[in-house]
């Protein structure tokens, strides 16, 4: 089987498990607490914040796996985007506590400015005049969650993607003409690749955060952990592989610093899945 078909059979595999963990796991605590004049932890509001994040990520992957049955692979890398931002919040809490008053805290208070009010990268609290800094951009986020070389090497090429760049033209055009008919193979394969990458390592951030109280449910998520990270590991192998196998075959030596860069960068996202 070649690479995409394993990647198509890990995502058909990723996507019935995660919504078995929607349905079966993600209740919403925090507002019937509040209705019930009943006390609301951080740990409360933390959860409630994950599976809202990670019940958003499967629903988006719903539509991703639907475009790219569609042959519509640059259209899923822009909905995985929006996938990419809703894992590196909910990780950012696992790995920041402060990171719950940023995305959550703050977000909400600002909203008619009910508690706070921005001013240049702060917030202000409007009954105690006290200045706090508000986090709120992606690459901040990315960085508090760990996930800084994602942020640049993955993140940048979606956005590339999402924001008409030109350097992805490619992807649009069929010899002299552009085509919204083209099916590129890159696309498609970086649709497959990026989804179960990001929707593993969410997995990761769910353990991490000892969040699940359904036994049977994480040990799916461990058993997944084991097994489909070795299986993506070859699809990466594969893909240093056809890289060196190229290097060998070329001439240009801009054209070789340039694949030797993109093999770092392959080795550097493969080390970091865990």
């Amino acid at each position: 089987m070649d690479n995409n078909g394993i990647l198509k059979n890990l995502l058909v595999k990723l996507d019935c498990l995660n919504k078995d963990i929607v349905d079966q796991q993600s209740i919403v605590v925090v507002p019937a607490r509040r209705q019930a004049n009943l006390p609301v932890s951080d740990l409360d509001i933390e959860e409630d914040y994950i599976f809202f994040c990670f019940a958003k990520f499967t629903k988006t992957l719903i539509s991703i796996q639907k475009l790219i049955e569609s042959g519509l692979f640059e259209d899923a890398l822009i909905l995985t985007r929006s996938n990419y931002e809703c894992f590196i919040h909910a990780k950012s809490i696992i790995k920041q506590n402060d990171m719950i008053n940023h995305l959550v805290e703050y977000k909400l208070g600002l909203i008619d400015e009910k508690r706070y009010k921005y001013a240049s990268k702060n917030v202000i609290d409007i009954h105690t005049s006290e200045v706090h800094p508000y986090i709120s951009q992606v690459k901040d986020i990315a960085q508090k969650a760990n996930e800084y070389i994602t942020y640049k090497h993955v993140y940048s090429y979606l956005c590339d993607i999402t924001h008409c760049n030109l350097i992805t033209s490619s992807y649009y055009r069929d010899g002299v003409h552009y085509s919204y008919k083209l099916v590129n193979k890159e696309a498609e394969f970086n649709a497959l690749l990026w989804n179960v990458y990001f929707n593993l390592k969410f997995y990761n951030t769910l353990i991490e955060a000892e969040i699940f109280e359904i036994e049977e449910l994480e040990e799916r998520v461990l058993d997944v952990l084991s097994s489909d990270s070795l299986k993506l590991m070859t699809v990466f192998e594969a893909e240093e592989k056809r890289i060196i196998q190229e290097l060998k075959d070329l001439n240009d030596e801009n054209q070789i610093v340039e694949l030797k860069k993109y093999l770092n960068v392959v080795g550097k996202l493969k080390r970091n899945l865990g």
